[in-house]
């Protein structure tokens, strides 16, 4: 049974079981792409899991914040975490839980280990830190919480790397903030593609968290000058020190293996896609005139 069907990683990961003929059943709040799923409400939540009888769950489902501000909600993150909590009081054999490198909320050195997370600072990261515990805490082998960086690709036009090929490729400016902290990002159908590997790989392992990105250190700066670069436009970043992040990716590569594409050819990827569809509009407005 795959939550959050509708969402951003929710419909990529639901693309990739369909393709792998995975049997599934998907589930949202809207039921746009299967059963109406309310996960805040036991009582429904009980009669879904017994309806369905998973045996093994993918939880993409959560309240995800639209803006800044958002990692801030309290009371989203608070649903977020009884989400997880009635999917383990109900019983569910399996968990396979999409979890955040905010967990790690302002990181030491790194590459950061997956025992080095907390605490986080956002409400947001609190909620997919107490959801990780609970799963932890049962201990049931197979349950696994995936630490997913930002995602990102050509659909997602609120996204960082999105908007800044769009400004790069129109010769816009493009600014970012020199105080941000520990980042890191990853295609969506990238981050799909580990979640099946956890639903499709032995069931045996012990549950834990692991890490999930490519490998290398990253940073806001670094990644808006590769797109700069990639779109042949002259950037500078801003001044100030850079915060750089990196995951140990040793549990990531012995559980599931290691994608054999980079963060780079996917940002190339990307801004493709951007011209493209950047060149398509021009089009159409020269055939308006």
């Amino acid at each position: 049974m795959l939550t959050g069907a509708t969402g951003y990683l929710g419909s990529h990961v639901l693309t990739r079981l369909e393709t792998a003929r995975v049997p599934c059943v998907a589930t949202s709040l809207s039921g746009r792409a299967g059963l109406t799923a309310n996960l805040t409400d036991a009582r429904a939540l009980g009669a879904l899991l017994d309806r369905v009888n998973p045996t093994v769950v993918i939880h993409c489902a959560a309240m995800v914040p639209r803006a800044g501000a958002g990692y801030g909600d309290d009371a989203a993150a608070a649903a977020s975490v009884a989400m997880l909590r009635g999917l383990i009081e109900h019983g569910c054999p399996r968990i396979v839980f999409a979890s955040s490198m905010t967990v790690y909320g302002v990181p030491g050195e790194a590459p950061v280990r997956e025992e080095d997370a907390g605490p986080p600072f956002s409400a947001y990261a609190r909620g997919k830190w107490q959801a990780e515990q609970l799963l932890l805490e049962r201990g049931v082998a197979g349950d696994v919480a995936l630490r997913l960086p930002g995602l990102f690709g050509p659909t997602r036009r609120a996204g960082l790397l999105y908007n800044a090929a769009r400004a790069f490729l129109t010769r816009r400016d493009f600014k970012v903030d020199p105080a941000a902290g520990g980042w890191a990002a990853m295609a969506v159908d990238d981050a799909g593609e580990y979640l099946l590997r956890a639903v499709t790989r032995p069931a045996a392992l012990a549950a834990e968290a692991v890490n999930v990105g490519y490998a290398g250190a990253f940073s806001v700066g670094s990644a808006v000058a590769a797109i700069a670069a990639l779109c042949q436009v002259k950037w500078q970043p801003p001044r100030g020190p850079v915060h750089s992040f990196a995951m140990n990716l040793e549990r990531l590569a012995a559980r599931y293996g290691l994608l054999d594409i980079g963060f780079a050819e996917r940002l190339r990827q990307l801004v493709d896609a951007v011209r493209l569809e950047v060149r398509g509009k021009t089009d159409g407005n020269r055939n308006a005139v």
